[in-house]
């Protein structure tokens, strides 16, 4: 007779991380096994994390669903069911109504690739401390957490509410004084959105920029807002013409938006250290910290 099904801790830290990198399955709600590999192991384990993935599958813990491509299978990704999810609830987690497993796999295919996208940068900011003991990311807004908490202002009569792509607050170690930070709200672009419902996006961060509430919304006394993508430079080049164009007449704002080609696989030190960021004002790209 086969032993019932138990948890260990190889399967615990595909689900909720470990002490050195607490971030797993429950923390990304989506997540493929490549993701996961490169989050806690080395990339010669894929296929020992599928393994385990599997398993958990197999019993009840999580879910997987195929990514739909016009070539057919595109590969797995994952997902808590609601067994995975009340298990971590016995274990302490923070369980809200909002995680919904049993909608996780329900999804758009832009919405589900958005949503790996933007894993592949928290992913890669996570592991800035590999790459430079001195650079970590200390905190991390997502755009799920956006949605439940949208960023509230006021513009002139007007009541607004914001929900960016995501948050990612850089804190940076001094040999001697306080520590500096790179606070960044971001926004990634999947090349798919039209030049009027872009500016319409600026339009709402030069509002929100105005208002003079983004210190207390996000804790930090200023913050720029980075424009992401995977789809090539010249849709970078596009999102900041178009932003250009919006902001005419407010020459304050400008320092305030960079943009960014990303590759991939995207790599920790692409984020900060390489010079791949574009600013309004400088036609050379720049490195968001040297060195």
């Amino acid at each position: 007779m086969n032993k019932p099904f138990a948890i260990t801790p190889v399967h615990d830290l595909l689900l909720c991380g470990s002490a050195d990198m607490p971030i797993g399955l429950y923390h990304l709600h989506l997540a493929t096994a490549e993701q996961l590999t490169r989050l806690h192991y080395k990339a010669g384990m894929l296929k020992t994390v599928s393994k385990r993935l599997k398993v958990l599958v197999d019993n009840g813990y999580v879910q997987a669903d195929a990514k739909p491509t016009k070539k057919g299978n595109g590969g797995y990704y994952y997902a808590l069911t609601q067994k995975g999810t009340h298990y971590l609830d016995l274990c302490g987690f923070d369980v809200s109504e909002a995680l919904r497993p049993d909608k996780e796999m329900d999804r758009h295919l832009f919405f589900l690739e958005h949503t790996l996208d933007l894993n592949d940068i928290y992913i890669a900011a996570l592991q800035l401390k590999h790459v430079s003991g001195s650079c970590y990311l200390h905190r991390r807004i997502s755009e799920r957490s956006f949605k439940r908490e949208p960023l509230k202002f006021q513009y002139g009569n007007e009541n607004l509410r914001l929900i960016p792509d995501g948050f990612l607050d850089f804190r940076i170690r001094a040999q001697d004084g306080p520590e500096r930070y790179v606070g960044l709200v971001l926004e990634h672009d999947r090349g798919t959105e039209q030049q009027e419902h872009f500016k319409r996006r600026i339009k709402l961060y030069k509002a929100f920029l105005g208002s003079g509430t983004a210190k207390q919304a996000l804790g930090l006394p200023a913050v720029i807002v980075a424009f992401t993508t995977f789809t090539g430079a010249k849709r970078a080049a596009k999102m900041r013409e178009w932003t250009f164009q919006e902001l005419q007449g407010n020459p304050q704002l400008l320092p305030l938006f960079i943009f960014a080609e990303l590759p991939k696989p995207l790599e920790p030190k692409h984020l900060l250290f390489e010079r791949r960021w574009y600013t309004l004002t400088d036609g050379q790209p720049i490195a968001l910290l040297e060195g």
